[in-house]
C-alpha cells in the first residue's frame, strides 16, 4: 500500500509556520552590507568585460573546475586559461548585446534550471512530516481496525465477454489446480505455469500487501476470510477464476516504526518539490501581490550570494545557454550550411584530407524477396542525389515495409559488418538481417575521397576552426576589456 496510495489523494491539512511573513523574509534575503564590503575587498575585479566586472572568485571557480578535468580539458597555465576565459566572456557579451538573453525561449529554460539549483533551500520539513503523518492517518482509517494483508493467487483468467463455455472451461481448470494443491501441489510452482496474472505468477502468485479496497470486492471478502497458510476454493471476479492463499497478515505498525519508509515513499514522488513550490506560493500570497515567484528566487540567490559554487555554478549555466545560440548563429550554422565555402576549402587544402586506406561509399540494402534487391539498386541510382527515402518508400514500402536501406554510408574495413562482407569480400562478416534475409550494397569504393562530402565532418570541423578566429578577433576589436595582470597572478594564491 505504502506504494500504490498517490500523493495528490491526500487531503492533509498544512502545518502553518509560526513565523511572520516580515520574518521569513528577513530570515530568507536580508543581506549584511558589511559582509559584502568585506567580500569585495578580498575578491577583487580580475577581469572588465564590456563594463561589466569579473571577480576573481568567478575565474578561480572556472579554472579550478576546468583544470581538474584532465581527461577533458588539457591542463592550462593560469595566463593561458586567462586568454580561453576571456574569449569565453566575450561571446557571451556578445550574446547580450544581440539581446539574446532577453527572449522567452532562454527566461523560461535559465529559469527553470536556476529554480532546480534554488529549491532545495526551500524544502520544508514541516509540511513534509505533516504529509507523512496525514498518509498514515489516512491508510490508518481505511483499514478500520483490519489487519493488512499479503496474499498470493493463481488467476485463471475469464474475458468480459466470455460465453458460457469459456467460462465453465475456467472453472474446470481452477478446480483440477484447486485438487492438485489440496493434495500437497506446490502453490508458488503451480501459480508460476498456470496464472494468467503474469506479473505475480514470476513471483509464485504473491502480491503486495493489500487493505480494504485495494482490489475487487469479491477478491478482498474471500481473503479476509483466511488465516495464514490456508487456501481459498476458485473465487470468482470480474477478472476470472482466483485460487488465494494467505501469506501473512498483521495489524498497521505505529507511525514510529512506518515513519521513515513513508518519507522515503514521499521523497520518490518529489515531496522535496512539493513542499518548497508551496512554501513559495505561501511567501507570494501573504505578500499579497507585492512579490511574483521570480522575485523570490532572485532574493533567494541573492540571500546565498557567499555560496560561490551555487552562484558560479548557475552563471555558468547562463552564461553557457548565451555562448550555445550565439555560437550556432554565428559559427555552427554557417558551417554547416554553407556548402560552397566547405568546397572551397576542401580543394586548397586536398592533403589534409587524405585517407591511409579505401572506404566504401553507398548503401547497405535489406530485402524480404531476392528479386527486390535489383530493383532497389535501379531506384537508387536513379534518385542517387535526390529524394531516395521517398522514392524507396513508394515502390517497396506503401503498405508494409518489405525493404530497409541504410545510408549514405562512408566506411572503411572492419566499421560495417555488411559492408566488409559485400563490398570488400570479407565472408562471414554478415549475420542475417531479421524478416530481411536478402542483403547487398550499392555502391562503390573510393581510394581517395572525391568531394568535400567524402569528408564532410573533418571539413565542416576545420571551416568552424576559421569562423571561430575570425569571431573571435572580431569581438576582441569591438567590445571592450581590460585583464588585471596583479590580481591574474593571486589566483590561488590567497587566503
Amino acid at each position: 500500500w505504502r506504494d500504490r496510495l498517490p500523493l495528490l489523494m491526500l487531503k492533509s491539512p498544512y502545518m502553518k509556520l509560526k513565523l511572520s511573513f516580515g520574518l521569513i523574509l528577513l530570515s530568507l534575503f536580508a543581506i549584511n552590507i558589511e559582509q559584502l564590503q568585506a567580500q569585495s575587498a578580498n575578491d577583487p575585479v580580475i577581469m572588465t568585460i564590456n563594463g561589466r566586472p569579473i571577480l576573481r572568485s568567478e575565474f578561480e571557480y572556472s579554472y579550478n573546475k576546468n583544470g581538474k578535468e584532465a581527461a577533458v580539458v588539457e591542463k592550462k597555465s593560469v595566463d593561458e586559461y586567462a586568454e580561453m576565459f576571456l574569449n569565453y566572456k566575450l561571446k557571451v557579451a556578445a550574446a547580450e548585446r544581440a539581446c539574446i538573453d532577453t527572449t522567452k525561449a532562454f527566461k523560461d529554460e535559465f529559469r527553470t534550471y536556476r529554480d532546480l539549483q534554488l529549491t532545495p533551500f526551500m524544502v520544508d520539513q514541516a509540511f513534509i512530516d505533516s504529509t507523512a503523518i496525514a498518509l498514515y492517518d489516512n491508510m490508518k482509517t481505511r483499514l478500520g481496525g483490519k489487519d493488512l494483508l499479503r496474499p498470493a493467487h493463481i488467476l485463471f483468467s475469464v474475458k468480459q465477454n466470455a460465453t458460457a463455455a469459456e467460462k465453465e472451461t475456467a472453472k474446470m481448470r481452477a478446480d483440477s489446480v484447486y485438487q492438485i494443491i489440496m493434495n500437497g501441489g506446490n502453490f508458488a510452482a503451480l501459480a508460476k505455469e498456470y496464472s494468467g496474472d503474469l506479473g505475480s505468477a514470476l513471483r509464485g502468485g504473491e502480491i503486495s500487501w493489500i487493505g480494504p479496497g485495494a482490489t475487487v470486492k469479491e477478491f478482498e471478502e474471500a481473503a479476509y476470510k483466511l488465516k495464514v497458510g490456508e487456501v481459498s476454493q476458485p473465487v470468482l471476479t470480474p477478472f476470472g477464476y482466483h485460487i488465494i492463499k494467505m501469506q501473512e497478515r498483521k495489524q498497521l505498525e505505529p507511525y514510529a516504526e512506518l515513519r521513515d519508509q513513508i518519507l522515503y515513499s514521499l521523497k520518490q514522488q518529489g515531496i522535496d518539490e512539493i513542499s518548497a513550490n508551496e512554501k513559495i506560493r505561501r511567501i507570494i500570497a501573504e505578500s499579497k501581490g507585492r512579490l511574483t515567484r521570480e522575485a523570490v528566487m532572485d532574493s533567494l540567490l541573492r540571500a546565498h550570494d557567499a555560496d560561490l559554487n551555487l552562484k558560479y555554478l548557475i552563471q555558468e549555466y547562463h552564461d553557457g545557454l548565451l555562448l550555445f545560440q550565439i555560437s550556432k548563429d554565428k559559427v555552427w550554422d554557417e558551417a554547416n550550411q554553407n556548402d560552397k565555402a566547405l568546397s572551397a576549402l576542401f580543394k586548397k587544402n586536398k592533403r589534409q584530407y587524405t585517407w591511409t586506406e579505401p572506404r566504401f561509399k553507398g548503401f547497405v540494402i535489406h530485402c524480404s524477396k531476392p528479386e527486390q534487391v535489383k530493383l532497389v539498386k535501379k531506384v537508387l541510382k536513379k534518385s542517387e542525389n535526390g529524394d531516395w527515402q521517398s522514392a524507396i518508400t513508394n515502390e517497396f514500402n506503401k503498405d508494409s515495409v518489405t525493404v530497409v536501406v541504410a545510408g549514405p554510408n562512408i566506411c572503411k574495413k572492419g566499421e560495417n559488418p555488411y559492408v566488409d562482407e559485400f563490398a570488400f569480400g570479407i565472408k562471414g562478416s554478415a549475420k542475417t538481417y531479421p524478416k530481411f534475409i536478402y542483403t547487398d550494397v550499392f555502391g562503390k569504393i573510393l581510394n581517395q575521397p572525391k568531394s568535400y562530402q567524402d569528408v564532410r565532418s573533418m571539413v565542416i570541423s576545420d571551416w568552424q576552426d576559421i569562423l571561430e578566429k575570425k569571431w573571435i578577433g572580431e569581438l576582441r576589436k569591438t567590445i571592450p576589456y581590460t585583464i588585471d595582470k596583479s590580481v591574474l597572478k593571486t589566483v590561488n594564491k590567497h587566503n
